[in-house]
């Protein structure tokens, strides 16, 4: 093994989701490891997209903005054609866009299933099926989902049903596409984190304490409902970390695998 296995170098990457949390954090670590990162989500009104685009160039990157609605194709096509106009390729599409709607499913409207759906699950399945011919072209690519422990475990909290859904199709249409598109040389994975620190902070569900910014609460917290091993939420950066290695060429026989980020929660 060498360190040079994990370098991004020469690469092009695709965040969408890429504003805040996660994202963001998928879209640094990128460039930290050498790519070239465009990044993308619904709307900017607070300016953080572009501030994380400002941050790439100043680690000496290339990168794009686009603003696009993941779950129009219309939008997702734009921003693969913006992509192809300014790089000339794409090597990894990291999926990272997520909706909440806090209903159980037997309370859940349509209306408020069909846009968890549109951008969970139809939204995904667009932006994997825009970059799939331009991967199948040079025989290689690397595609990231973000799924959840919630789409693996029925999860106790009623109002996440939708969601847990949604998630447990993200990760069976990842292994549906690495058995697609692995006669390519396209890698395809998921990253399954449980609890990760949310920015800006909030309340994750009524459960949940109004200080759980204080460690000692936390602690008590995660330690019991949570019931998550290491008694604490996740960084973003911790679930960048992991991306950044199933980008690599480190992970270069690692397809099909839905990788559990979640402090030993699914033990």
């Amino acid at each position: 093994m060498s360190l040079s296995d994990f370098s991004l170098e020469g690469k092009v990457a695709i965040v969408v989701g890429a504003r805040r949390g996660m994202g963001r954090a998928f879209a640094l670590g990128f460039a930290e490891a050498g790519a070239d990162v465009v990044v993308s989500d619904l709307k900017d009104g607070d300016g953080h997209l572009h501030k994380t685009g400002e941050q790439i160039k100043d680690m000496g990157r290339r990168s794009l903005v686009v603003q696009a609605d993941m779950s129009k194709k219309s939008d997702v096509d734009n921003l693969v054609q913006e992509t192809m106009d300014e790089f000339g390729t794409v090597d990894i599409l990291a999926n990272v866009a997520v909706m909440y709607h806090g209903s159980s499913l037997l309370d859940l409207d349509e209306e408020g299933w069909d846009l968890l759906t549109d951008v969970n699950l139809k939204g995904y399945w667009l932006t994997c099926k825009a970059v799939a011919p331009i991967m199948q072209r040079n025989k290689k690519g690397s595609i990231i989902n973000m799924t959840s422990r919630g789409g693996l475990k029925a999860h106790g909290e009623k109002h996440m049903g939708n969601y847990c859904v949604t998630k447990s199709g993200i990760a069976m249409m990842t292994r549906q596409l690495s058995r697609l598109l692995g006669p390519d040389n396209i890698r395809v994975n998921a990253i399954a984190p449980s609890l990760v620190r949310p920015d800006p902070p909030r309340v994750f569900d009524h459960s949940t304490p109004d200080n759980l910014e204080d460690p000692e609460v936390a602690y008590a917290w995660l330690q019991g409902p949570a019931g998550i091993p290491l008694g604490r939420m996740a960084e973003p950066e911790e679930m960048s970390n992991a991306a950044v290695f199933l980008a690599s060429d480190a992970a270069s026989y690692v397809s099909g695998a839905i990788l559990c980020v979640d402090g030993g929660d699914l033990a």
